[in-house]
């Protein structure tokens, strides 16, 4: 028997700003949520996020400086890309030319990168064959 991945928590600056990014511009379930504490849910795998109440965070843990990143597989590309920039969220690539924004519109790629609100990198892509080992 192998293990399984169920849970990843994360600490957000702002609950609420966090809450609309994972469940409305990348429609995770909400499961559960209480004072300072949201579980969002793909019906595989748990996310929490946190309010963040202590000191600020350190600025390694956010942006391209690839301290952590996260993969989210979506049904549908574009529209995921143009919910994220209709609720304010730049996609972008970050191939060997540095950071180059994006537009829904003009997708050309199968896959797109888009910010948190405190800087977490997710990779969105459609493609079952993205991420090796997920066969969800």
């Amino acid at each position: 028997m192998s293990s399984k991945l169920v849970h990843i928590g994360v600490r957000a600056s702002n609950l609420e700003k966090s809450i609309v990014f994972w469940r409305d511009a990348l429609g995770l379930e909400v499961a559960s949520q209480t004072d300072g504490c949201c579980d969002l849910t793909d019906g595989y795998h748990n996310f929490r996020v946190f309010q963040h109440n202590g000191d600020s965070r350190p600025s390694h843990v956010g942006g391209m400086l690839d301290y952590l990143h996260i993969g989210v597989r979506v049904p549908d590309l574009k529209t995921a890309a143009e919910r994220c920039q209709e609720l304010g969220f730049q996609i972008f690539s970050d191939g060997l030319g540095g950071k180059q924004v994006l537009d829904s519109e003009n997708l050309q790629e199968e896959a797109f990168k888009v910010e948190d609100p405190d800087g977490i990198t997710v990779d969105i892509t459609e493609t079952k064959a993205q991420w090796p080992g997920v066969e969800l």
